[in-house]
């Protein structure tokens, strides 16, 4: 893999790890559909190692994965070690990790748990679903409203994963009937409505927290900001965060 400086934000390091602030529009890393000379996150993971002078072993340094177009905190490993660790703490659910979503229409119900379980789509192999599945993981999604659109065609919800599966808070989301704007795999009329209504040309999903256990920098918790296209969105719709 070739590095490519993609002049990658980095929010928090020590010498195990670090935290990358994903942009919008970045594949995390190689795989299938995507174009192999198209630079990803994991490349620009490799400039920045190369730059520090860390060995960079591809397979080894990205510890969970964000989609193409959601933004935030994404949790990287500086050493084979460092990775087994940090994935064991993914795998035993220990990691703390918050989204923002602007979704479309105003959920009736201020909080709430969303606890189904998700698998990938009978009918199309790209899209997960809560029905319509044979195989299915565990899934486990919580939100609290955080603000109200002006003419409360849209709400900003703050999500907490408690599971990591793909598209989760997306599919989750959509399955309550309140799709994230900007999502064309999980939209709905009112979503694609209120999408084209507020220039949302983007998914509206962001990382915004990762809290997880370093083994040299103890317990840490890194806060990503809202990039400039998703708080453009809010603006316009008429969203603050409380």
């Amino acid at each position: 893999m070739l590095p490519v400086n993609l002049q990658l934000s980095v929010l928090y390091e020590d010498d195990t790890c670090l935290v990358i602030d994903k942009p919008a529009g970045l594949v995390v890393c190689p795989g299938a559909g995507v174009d192999p000379e198209t630079p990803t996150l994991l490349s620009g993971v490799a400039y920045l190692f190369q730059e520090k002078g860390i060995s960079f072993d591809p397979d080894h340094t990205l510890v969970h994965r964000l989609d193409k177009d959601t933004t935030g905190c994404v949790l990287v490993a500086k050493s084979l070690e460092a990775h087994s660790a940090l994935q064991k703490q993914f795998a035993d659910r220990t990691v703390q990790k918050e989204y923002l979503a602007l979704v479309a229409g105003v959920p009736v119900h201020p909080e709430a748990v969303i606890d189904a379980p998700i698998g990938r789509n009978l009918l199309r192999r790209l899209k997960m679903s809560v029905t319509g599945v044979r195989k299915t993981k565990p899934a486990k999604t919580s939100y609290v409203m955080e603000a109200v659109g002006a003419d409360r065609g849209v709400a900003l919800l703050r999500c907490t994963l408690h599971t990591g599966r793909t598209h989760q808070a997306r599919v989750h989301l959509s399955s309550i009937g309140y799709p994230v704007l900007g999502d064309t795999t999980y939209a709905n009329a009112y979503s694609r409505e209120q999408s084209a209504k507020f220039g949302a040309d983007s998914i509206c999903l962001h990382a915004v927290k990762l809290c997880f256990h370093s083994s040299v920098g103890g317990d840490v918790c890194v806060e990503s900001e809202v990039p400039e296209e998703f708080g453009g969105v809010m603006e316009r719709a008429g969203v603050g965060c409380e």
